[in-house]
């Protein structure tokens, strides 16, 4: 039976992995014996064990298994997080670090978890100041709140479309459902208008 460290050199044996997906097939080839070491027993043990949770969170995010990948980035992330050869201040140094909290943020984007993604790059932004995609998805993110209220402004007004067949014209309830389309038309193009201007302030 391999052990840990000898399970870890087949694995990142670049002969025999040379994708996400080599990664994960190796990884459940070893799964039981990775699952049941005791990563406790020694600080080069607990690193190998830890990056190896690390890496099968970032392999299953970048093969789009998103709801798997979620689980085991935070797995991660608490190992990381009690590595003793890190503080809380130095643990933003760590490459491992910024890779897991950008892969957990984009699988939570994907999973239609806004508000999870959002802050995790936030947090981005703050420790990484000088990377400018972070703070690009951080305005993709109030975009997206602008497209949910634009989508529900759409089915007020194609339902006041319809509504405005049962009434006669001129009656008062003409009148108000008609005025509310118009008010649902008004809010779409300012929607419209606001998104297209960000999109614009960031891209240039």
């Amino acid at each position: 039976m391999k052990d840990i460290k000898q399970i870890s050199d087949e694995i990142y044996d670049k002969e025999k992995t040379k994708s996400y997906r080599d990664f994960i097939d190796k990884y459940k080839q070893y799964e039981s014996e990775i699952e049941n070491t005791d990563y406790q027993l020694s600080q080069e043990i607990y690193d190998i064990y830890s990056q190896l949770i690390a890496d099968l969170g970032i392999a299953l995010s970048n093969t789009k298994s998103y709801k798997k990948a979620i689980p085991v980035l935070n797995r991660a992330f608490d190992l990381f997080l009690n590595n003793k050869k890190y503080t809380s201040e130095k643990i933003h140094n760590v490459g491992f670090y910024e890779a897991l909290l950008y892969n957990r943020g984009i699988c939570n984007i994907n999973l239609n978890h806004f508000e999870l993604a959002r802050n995790d790059f936030e947090l981005l932004m703050k420790l990484y100041p000088d990377n400018t995609e972070y703070s690009n998805w951080i305005k993709e993110f109030k975009n997206k709140r602008l497209y949910k209220l634009r989508n529900i402004v759409m089915y007020i007004l194609i339902g006041s479309i319809l509504i405005l067949n049962f009434f006669d014209r001129g009656t008062i309830e003409n009148e108000i459902v008609l005025g509310i389309g118009l008010c649902s038309l008004g809010i779409e193009l300012v929607i419209e208008l606001t998104v297209y201007l960000r999109r614009r302030n960031y891209s240039t």
